[in-house]
Order: C-alpha cells, then sequence, then structure tokens
C-alpha cells in the first residue's frame, strides 16, 4: 500500500522533503509506516523516546492526532496521509 508521508517545520530538515510517498505492506499500522521512514538513527532519535513518540511531536492520519485513534497501533490504508509536525502552542 502507498502512504503519503508530510514532514512540517524541523521534520522538513530531519527528512530531507517536504513530502513522499511510502510503501508499506498492506495491514500496517502507524508504528511501522515512522518505523520504515526513521531509515537513520538521527530520524530515529528525532522521533522517538525509547518505543515512544517524543511528546513534543504531533503525528496525524487524515488530518486526525493518533491520540485520539489508536495512538501508534492505528491502522493504515493504502491512500493514507500521515503528517509529522511539532507541537506548536501560543498565547
Amino acid at each position: 500500500m502507498k502512504i503519503q508521508a508530510r514532514f512540517f517545520a524541523s521534520f522538513q530538515e530531519l527528512f530531507g522533503i517536504r513530502a513522499r510517498d511510502v510503501e508499506l505492506a498492506g495491514g500496517r499500522t502507524v508504528r511501522d509506516f515512522l518505523d520504515a521512514v526513521c531509515d537513520s538513527p538521527a530520524r530515529r532519535e528525532g522521533i522517538f523516546s525509547g518505543a515512544a513518540i517524543r511528546p513534543h511531536i504531533v503525528v496525524m492520519v487524515n488530518g486526525v492526532h493518533i491520540q485520539s485513534l489508536q495512538g501508534l497501533r492505528t491502522p493504515l490504508s493504502d491512500g493514507d496521509t500521515v503528517a509529522v509536525f511539532p507541537f506548536l502552542g501560543g498565547g
């Protein structure tokens, strides 16, 4: 299946691109997707803290935060878009 990866802000630098298609075998999850795109130690360290996503990172599937879904176990389907960006706050 093909998943569109979109990277924003500092993650564009980390991944060297704003968007790309990622090929995954069927029946995959957000964790599988992140494992596939974090293909270097720097990328893995930029996204993960141990087995968890770093707290300042937002991951969305088709515009919905994965915390509102099934977290890293959120299943993906062909054509989904996964967006990765830093948490932005303000006031």
